[in-house]
């Protein structure tokens, strides 16, 4: 066995007993799992269950070892999280008991317990992570994997000249195309506003790179929906952001590298002239399947896994061309009816809300970094429902993560304030002292 593959079993084995007794490190080493899949570079080591391995004990230790997670979980997005989970459960019965729908009962049930684990791993996030401190390190672990592959990816694109496409490590959530290019939209808001708020100068000039870095990642994921994503995002940065002019000269000077060494081959798949192709012609395809099978069954859908060869043929146009569901919006409403997709949006709306409000009250406060980390998290959900529209990943495990960090941030923000405002009587710091001495020990 290679010198690399023995590294990595070590420290994850060594690992495992700290995830029990510091259940934090077990949501870190969970996310680094998760996300950017090291356990993918070991051989012959794919089919181990390794979030699992991470997660029993995690949960555990939180049970155990974490004061107040239960108080911790009562927070809207968590509440709405859980309604949403106990209509996913309702739907999946009903579906797996009614005859036109019994034939990928089976596969209902694995996707059933699938998402239910992404949605116990949110939950124990939001649990478990309980400072703002915590919430910080949480998003450079994000933000560092996602670094990992965008440095990666930066040799390949030198030595192609962007000639293939971009994707994301073998068996993970991103390893396709498209769903690579969703992460990094939901990513780069998250580079851009850590450049902004770390304090030690060298980790701002590496968030700041591979921020501009990300642009031309996404751009040659060759992913249409990434691209619109994309769009989006850089326009409400800029829209949003007080530091436009560096901005916008960075986003320029991103996108003319980027178009520069743009082969004609993605010319002609982003040229809006090209008029429908194939794969638009599916989108339609799938997307007015899910509508026709919603309107016949409009409370609880078809269940999970429903976008199968048996049901084109009943309710699509094109019953042969048979794809996924080519959006979070229409999956959700074929899979889970009109009701699961009001719970679905209620959700993203409950988030916003709660950004909104937070970032209101941490203005008349003045706490900017509470300002910037709000904006980061409602810029990177943006992310996610821009490019989701056209891409089929609405139980998308960085979706949840971020679910679950809107509830950490307004939490933990909303505690310092009220350590803040005791202390105040008696001449100590306040909110903006203790930023500083942070900056200065960080730095130190």
């Amino acid at each position: 066995m290679p010198f690399r593959d023995v590294l990595l079993l070590l420290v994850f084995v060594v690992s495992l007993p700290v995830c029990f007794v510091r259940p934090f490190y077990g949501i870190i080493l969970w996310t680094i799992v998760a996300f950017l899949n090291p356990q993918s570079y070991i051989w012959g080591a794919v089919t181990f269950p390794w979030a699992m391995a991470v997660a029993i004990p995690t949960l555990a230790g939180m049970l155990i070892f974490s004061r107040g997670w239960m108080e911790r979980l009562m927070s809207r997005e968590l509440l709405m999280l859980g309604t949403l989970w106990v209509w996913f459960t309702i739907t999946t019965v009903v579906s797996t008991n009614t005859t036109l729908f019994s034939h990928h009962a089976s596969d209902t049930w694995l996707r059933w317990i699938f998402v239910s684990k992404i949605l116990l791993m949110t939950a124990g996030t939001a649990a478990i992570v309980d400072s703002l401190f915590k919430f910080r390190v949480l998003m450079i672990t994000i933000a560092g994997c996602f670094g990992v592959f965008i440095l990666k990816a930066l040799p390949f694109l030198a030595a192609t000249g962007g000639a293939f496409r971009l994707y994301g490590p073998p068996n993970s959530m991103v390893e396709d195309n498209n769903d690579f290019g969703l992460a990094l939209n939901m990513t780069l808001p998250i580079f851009f506003f850590l450049a902004q708020t770390e304090p030690n100068r060298w980790v701002k000039r590496l968030f700041a790179f591979c921020f501009a870095a990300t642009i031309p990642s996404i751009l040659f994921t060759y992913s249409r929906g990434a691209l619109i994503g994309l769009v989006v995002v850089l326009g409400l940065m800029l829209l949003r952001s007080k530091q436009r002019v560096l901005l916008g000269l960075m986003v320029i000077i991103a996108m003319l590298v980027g178009l520069t060494f743009a082969p004609e081959r993605w010319r002609e798949r982003m040229d809006p002239n090209q008029g429908l192709d194939g794969s638009a012609l599916s989108r339609i395809n799938s997307w007015t399947f899910a509508w026709n099978l919603a309107s016949d069954y409009p409370v609880t859908g078809g269940g999970f896994a429903t976008f199968s060869p048996d049901l084109f043929g009943r309710y699509a146009p094109n019953g042969a061309d048979v794809k996924g569901p080519h959006s979070v919006y229409f999956q959700i409403l074929a899979e889970h009816g009109f009701v699961g997709e009001f719970l679905y949006l209620s959700l993203v709306v409950i988030c916003f809300l709660a950004l909104w409000r937070l970032s209101r009250q941490a203005k008349e406060i003045g706490d900017t970094r509470v300002i910037a980390y709000a904006n980061m998290l409602s810029l990177s959900m943006v992310g996610f429902l821009a490019s989701g529209t056209f891409l089929g990943r609405a139980y998308f495990d960085y979706f949840f993560t971020l679910v679950a960090c809107v509830a950490i941030l307004q939490r933990s923000a909303r505690q310092e304030w009220a350590a803040d405002a005791e202390v105040l009587d008696e001449g100590l710091d306040t909110a903006d002292d203790r930023v500083l001495a942070y900056e200065q020990e960080a730095v130190g």
